[in-house]
């Protein structure tokens, strides 16, 4: 697959399965165009208004004040009530005036290339770097939207230095915005070699920086080298070596998604990964961690996986979930070699 379509399927806030899904589809066979976040905004159909939030309905759905229209047709009603994410409901402020970017129409399953109205109806629009569309109206989001609206103005060097900004800044939906283009946007491929690796890099690699939006942009390095630099495999490397099995602190974003994802990149390029880097993460809460910390023991360090699973078993302090995945994991590696030894004795 496409890296555009690996891109894609990296939905938010890095829920394993969709990390997972984001790397495993990009490596691939599909060249088709996958709008970048700012395209998607401004995509016909679509509608981008501003106003304050007046209720949050907790079956899913934001109610805001209709203000001013930045993009699209129809003229949207007074009050727009769309459906959002959990993530959305969960950040969301009442009275807090907002940009947003939704949808009334979904893809026609009789025919994937036309769109239906969505009989469920608006949706907050959501793709890598619109994790939903929503943003707090701040003058930075609106100097990037205002340059923006046109194609001639989201090829500009006006626009490519308002998203180094972003990327660089503290607003984390800004920030997620920037790498969302600079990941989906082939034509920031020239700016990017002319200057701005630095500055990819430096917040890719930030233990600050939000797990998606680092995830996003060490993605992207390994999809791209050329353009963003070839710091990726060095930066996937430390994020499986140092990063801790419990997480950061409260307050920050959870990392787990975003080291599934650099053992993926870096299984896919068959890199090599020392083995204590490994073994830790067979400790891990999350069984999809655990699963690929296995597989990649198995592969390059074949007599040690069983080892380290039972000294892991050992440990009382063992999360629940990743001793069940575990033992389970025991019984298949079981099953395998009963079926491999029976080949090799001629009785299977």
């Amino acid at each position: 697959m496409s890296s555009n379509h690996l891109l894609r399927a990296a939905a938010r806030a890095f829920l394993i399965v969709a990390t997972t899904a984001l790397v495993l589809g990009m490596m691939p066979a599909r060249a088709e165009r996958v709008e970048s976040p700012l395209e998607l905004l401004y995509k016909p159909g679509n509608l981008l208004v501003a106003g304050p939030l007046i209720e949050i309905n907790p079956s899913g759905r934001l109610v805001f004040a209709r203000k001013e229209v930045l993009g699209g047709k129809p003229q949207p009603p007074d009050k727009i009530d769309v459906r959002a994410p959990m993530s959305a409901l969960q950040t969301a402020k009442l009275g807090e005036r907002y940009i947003f970017g939704y949808s009334l129409v979904r893809p026609d399953p009789r025919n994937p290339t036309r769109t239906i109205a969505d009989p469920d109806g608006a949706i907050l629009l959501t793709s890598i770097g619109l994790e939903p569309a929503l943003f707090r109206d701040t003058p930075d989001v609106r100097a990037i939207l205002k340059v923006a609206r046109s194609e001639r103005g989201r090829e500009s060097q006006r626009l490519f230095d308002l998203l180094m900004q972003a990327l660089a800044g503290p607003d984390p939906q800004l920030q997620n915005l920037a790498a969302g283009e600079i990941a989906q946007e082939p034509e920031m491929g020239e700016r990017l070699r002319e200057g701005g690796r630095n500055v990819v890099e430096k917040v890719a690699r930030n233990l600050h920086t939000p797990a998606g939006v680092r995830a996003t942009l060490l993605l992207a390095a390994a999809t791209r080298p050329a353009d963003l630099g070839d710091w990726w495999q060095a930066a996937s490397t430390d994020v499986v070596t140092s990063t801790p099995v419990a997480g950061y602190a409260a307050g920050t974003s959870d990392p787990t998604g975003l080291v599934l994802l650099a053992l993926e990149v870096l299984n896919q390029h068959a890199v090599t990964v020392p083995p204590d880097a490994l073994k830790r993460w067979v400790w891990s809460a999350s069984p999809a961690l655990v699963e690929r910390a296995c597989l990649m023991l198995r592969r390059e360090f074949p007599a040690g996986e069983r080892t380290v699973i039972q000294q892991a078993l050992a440990d009382p302090k063992l999360p629940g979930q990743t001793r069940k995945f575990l033992n389970d994991h025991l019984r298949r590696l079981d099953r395998l070699d009963a079926k491999s030894n029976a080949r090799k004795d001629g009785t299977g």
